[in-house]
């Protein structure tokens, strides 16, 4: 049954999984674009990459879940598909924004809300991408953790393109 804390736990494993790959990462590393990028990757940096995870994990929680399970229903404009992330930011930069979102969705997923509405559906205008019924708050939150895991195939791809990097 999904809860909560297994949805929560989800996203602390494949947040671990995240942080091992981006803190291996020099400045450098998460500057340079690749010359042949992975797959549904618009040629971002790593840099881009995980601020992309960073500011999505934000935007999932508090414009279409976090509305969700409070009753309110976003309008169908809105969708999964914040805008693209800067380049270039520094190292610490992209750290704070994955500490920032991390521990306000533990924070959410934590001190659960009295009542949540867990009945209120939304299609985050990905069904026409990806298929798939709407998903209520809990179900969103959920589904984050596997577009932050789709990321890692992207980020190890990019990672071994690194010049004079030594893939393991």
């Amino acid at each position: 049954m999904l809860t909560p804390l297994t949805v929560r736990q989800q996203l602390e494993a494949i947040r671990a999984e995240t942080l091992r790959r981006f803190e291996a990462l020099t400045q450098a590393d998460l500057d340079w674009r690749p010359p042949l990028a992975p797959e549904n990757s618009g040629g971002w940096s790593l840099g881009e990459m995980f601020l992309h995870i960073a500011l999505d994990e934000h935007y999932l929680r508090e414009q279409i879940a976090r509305p969700l399970l409070e009753g309110v229903s976003p309008p169908a404009s809105i969708q999964f598909i914040p805008p693209p992330p800067a380049h270039g930011l520094a190292k610490d930069g992209i750290r704070f924004w994955f500490e920032r979102a991390r521990a306000l969705t533990r924070r959410l997923l934590t001190e659960w809300p009295a009542g949540a509405n867990l009945e209120l559906r939304h299609d985050g205008g990905l069904v026409e991408v990806f298929g798939g019924p709407p998903l209520n708050g809990l179900e969103w939150l959920e589904s984050y953790g596997g577009h932050e895991a789709f990321h890692h195939r992207q980020i190890d791809a990019v990672i071994a393109q690194l010049p004079g990097k030594v893939v393991a």
